[in-house]
């Protein structure tokens, strides 16, 4: 580009580019929206018209078959990919072809997941390594700032006494906002590799020694089940607003997964995540913690943060995260897009990619999620512990994502 503005195109104009990556730009003055590819025009025009009205860009429309054509924009510096999760091999394939035919890119970064499984988020890193493309990986939770402030205190101030030996983190809401999410065929799972995605990616970090490398996980064990959307009257909602059938061919709607990792000294440290789609509020309801010899941390964000109350004689649009009722009590965050982490992993990507280097968090980071979150279904299926030394996940489908 010609201006000093970073200029970012989105694939995808869908709820998280909408909701969450433009308006963080309004944090991020140095960087705007240069352009949507898109197979909705309306949807783009709207996120467009959006993006003026927040002053983060005056961004250019590509559509269905023009991917190679908005990587070639010269006001494009690097490409987000925010596309549906059965999408993204693809997207990753077209991207790194337009480079390879002459256009200039500073980097890809990707949002969680980077793909529906081991194969797909091999060839995803593959091929943008064999493009020479620096690479990020969007997992907002590890830039949130309370849980990078929890982490920071308990490991300067808790070091003496020992590293943190358990991270739990817990996440649930009501379900999905789009009707391939709910899909396990399309969405490569269900809760586990949405929620769940989340709080494994959380406790990795916070488990990690900010002076130390990654600890390396041994083993993994969890339990899946379908609880709430199965039901015949939520399996009824279901077919008639979104498609799907949850009677006959379910996704999990709960998760719990436990990851047992070994410290440089051989002792174990735990990482329990778990997570659902059955939970009935005005929002997220979330819980981190960080446990160690001498300390223990808590970030939480619940019915007891920050809220109003509407009675029902009141109606109106929704405006929190996953939020599933209009009335009653609800949560208020005038900042949601800097305490859930979005300006923090944009401004790292941003600045990463400006020096020529991999974010913070890269691919290689994004494909040891899907590593474990297919480990994490097979022990589930299998109803055993596996072991991560001699586990084969190359061609495995979770039972939802199987034809």
């Amino acid at each position: 580009m010609a201006s000093e503005t970073f200029g970012i195109g989105f694939v995808s104009a869908g709820f998280i580019t909408s909701e969450a990556h433009v308006p963080s730009l309004e944090y991020i003055p140095d960087a705007e929206v240069a352009a949507i590819h898109e197979l909705d025009r309306k949807r783009a025009e709207d996120l467009a018209e959006d993006s003026r009205d927040l002053g983060v860009g005056n961004p250019n429309i590509y559509g269905e078959d023009e991917l190679a054509e908005m990587v070639a924009d010269t006001d494009v510096d690097a490409v987000w990919v925010t596309s549906p999760n059965f999408t993204r091999k693809d997207v990753v394939e077209g991207i790194v072809e337009a480079v390879e035919d002459g256009a200039t890119l500073q980097g890809i970064a990707m949002e969680k997941p980077i793909a529906r499984n081991v194969d797909e988020a091999n060839r995803i890193l593959e091929r943008v390594e064999d493009a020479g493309l620096p690479h990020a990986y969007l997992e907002n939770w590890v830039h949130e700032p309370a849980i990078e402030d929890m982490r920071e205190l308990l490991w300067e101030q808790g070091r003496d006494a020992g590293r943190p030996y358990i991270a739990r983190a817990q996440a649930e809401h009501g379900g999905p906002h789009s009707a391939w999410f709910w899909n396990g065929k399309l969405q490569g799972g269900g809760a586990l590799t949405d929620m769940l995605v989340h709080a494994m990616g959380g406790n990795d970090y916070l488990l990690t020694d900010p002076e130390g490398s990654k600890l390396e996980p041994v083993a993994v064990s969890a339990d899946t089940e379908t609880l709430k959307w199965s039901r015949e009257e939520y399996a009824a909602q279901l077919e008639e607003e979104y498609g799907v059938d949850y009677e006959d061919s379910p996704a999990d709607d709960y998760a719990r997964v436990t990851i047992r990792y070994e410290d440089e000294k051989g002792r174990p440290v735990i990482s329990e995540a778990a997570g659902s789609w059955c939970y009935v509020g005005s929002g997220v309801s979330r819980t981190v913690e960080l446990l160690g010899p001498e300390y223990s941390g808590q970030v939480r964000t619940d019915d007891d943060s920050s809220s109003i109350f509407l009675s029902d004689e009141l109606s109106g649009e929704g405006w929190a995260e996953k939020q599933t009722a209009t009335s009653g009590r609800m949560p208020i965050d005038a900042e949601v897009v800097v305490n859930s982490g979005y300006v923090g992993e944009n401004r790292d990507a941003i600045d990463a990619f400006r020096d020529g280097e991999n974010g913070r968090f890269d691919l290689e980071d994004g494909l040891r999620m899907i590593e474990l979150s297919m480990a994490a279904y097979r022990a589930a299926e299998d109803g055993e512990e596996v072991d991560l030394a001699t586990a084969d996940l190359d061609g495995y489908r979770p039972p939802p994502a199987r034809e």
